[in-house]
Parts: C-alpha cells; structure tokens; sequence
C-alpha cells in the first residue's frame, strides 16, 4: 500500500469495461488559482487503473508553466492495490520530466526511464530492495478510499516510492464528520472525515542536505467523503501549509461518470 494471485489477475477483465469516474480539482496556492487536475479513475473490479492530467493555470502558468499526466495500473489482493506499472511524463518550467516504473511480482519497482536522472539531480539513489513493497501515491489514495468505504475511517500506514524519493506515510482519523471547509465558495461541499496525513522522507535525499538531524514531516490534512450518491469516497478538500507559500489547498470542484 505480491502472491500468485498477480499473473491471474493481469488475465482478468481489462480495466476499460469496468464503469469510471472523473474528478477535477483546483489548486491554490498564496489565494491564487495555481493548478487543475482531471482525474480519472476505474478502481472497481480485479483491477485499477487511475491516470491524473495537471496544467498550470491563471497568473503561475505565466511564470511556471508545467504539464504532467500520470497513469497508474495495479491488481487487488483482496481489499489492497498493487501496483503493476506507473508513468509519469510531462514538463516543467520547459524541462522535460520522465518516470517509467514497472513492479515484478515480488513488489519490487523495475525503473525503465527517469529523466532527469538522481545523478543529475544530485539526488541520493534507492535501491529496488530497499523499496520493496512500496507503492505509488495513487495507489496509496485508492487503497484509502477502500479503507474508508469499508470503516468510515481513515486508518493506514505505507511506504511512497516515486522512483526519487521513499517515504513513511501515515494516515489517521482527526474528525468522524464535519463539513468541508469552504474559500470563498469553492469546491464542493458536504460531510466528510477529516483525515490527517504525515509523511517523513526516509530516503531520496540530496546530496547537499543537511543530514545531522532527522527532516521533519509534512504534514497534511484531507477531508474525505462521498461527493454524490454512488461515488466512491474521495478527497474533498487537502490542505498543507508551507514556510515559503503559505496555506496551499486543493478543492474538488466537479466529479461525474465516465
């Protein structure tokens, strides 16, 4: 969040016939529109597949222009994804940006392509053992969507790979339910769990970091809930807030069948 389960369910339905949602979100960041995502997802059946499609918006894409989509495919074993292949390609700021990034049977990330390289990048390498049985941060939220339709709460702990940087996530129930926080009337609205999220780098360091102390976590908080009747359960709302940008949050603002 890999047993002989894995060869069967590559086999199984493909991803495409089984029914699909869409969700866009907004992205704010320092009170200004920065960002929009169209999700896409298909996370019934034997398998998952979600792809994430982000461009820059309003006065930031002048200055920082960047596009990306990433797509995500796994299998379940039972209520848990596991991931089978993830990609992410797109640009920013003119740079290109590639991630190419298979799982083998055992949980192991195989790497295909990364550009820019960690070399390059004076970034730390990860070995694939050492990343063993992580997972993409997509499929952490399908696996937490999961865990929240069946409990109404959001309970997990994983390990992110993202083929730079591994890191310990781990999600807990702040609130049972409460109404998503409302900006200047944006986003959805309605009840939700309002979950909190730290994640504590563990390795993917750069090189020029100042090790002598442990890094301190990121910590974020998402308010979780079923946006219309029929909808798996997604996040409504996130917010983190940094030293440079300050409070930076995204809002579901529409979510339909595909």
């Amino acid at each position: 969040m890999r047993s002989i389960l894995f060869a069967g369910l590559l086999l199984a339905t493909p991803v495409a016939a089984q029914p699909g949602w869409q969700a866009v979100y907004d992205l704010h960041v320092g009170g200004l529109r920065a960002l929009q995502a169209e999700v896409t997802f298909q996370i019934d059946g034997p398998r998952y597949r979600v792809e994430v499609h982000t461009r820059t918006r309003g006065l930031v894409g002048l200055f920082a222009r960047s596009e990306q989509r990433t797509v995500v495919e796994g299998v379940w074993q039972g209520d848990v994804p596991r991931p089978t292949s993830y990609r992410v390609d797109g640009t920013f700021r003119g740079q290109r940006r590639l991630v190419e990034m298979e799982f083998d049977a055992a949980g192991r990330p195989v790497l295909r392509g990364l550009i820019p390289t960690n070399t390059a990048e004076q970034r730390e390498e990860i070995t694939p053992d050492r990343a063993l049985g992580a997972v993409d941060a997509l499929t952490a939220v399908v696996g937490l969507a999961r865990i929240v339709a069946a409990t109404n709460r959001c309970e997990a702990e994983t390990v992110l790979y993202d083929a730079r940087r591994l890191s310990q996530v781990v999600v807990r129930t702040a609130a049972a339910a409460e109404p998503v926080p409302n900006d200047w009337g944006v986003g959805l609205q309605g009840q939700a769990l309002r979950c909190t999220i730290e994640s504590r780098l563990l390795a993917g360091f750069r090189l020029d970091q100042d090790r002598s102390r442990p890094p301190e976590p990121v910590t974020i908080t998402a308010w979780v809930g079923q946006p219309q009747q029929g909808a798996p359960p997604l996040p409504m709302r996130i917010e983190i807030t940094t030293r440079w940008w300050g409070r930076t949050y995204a809002t579901l603002e529409r979510v339909e069948r595909r």
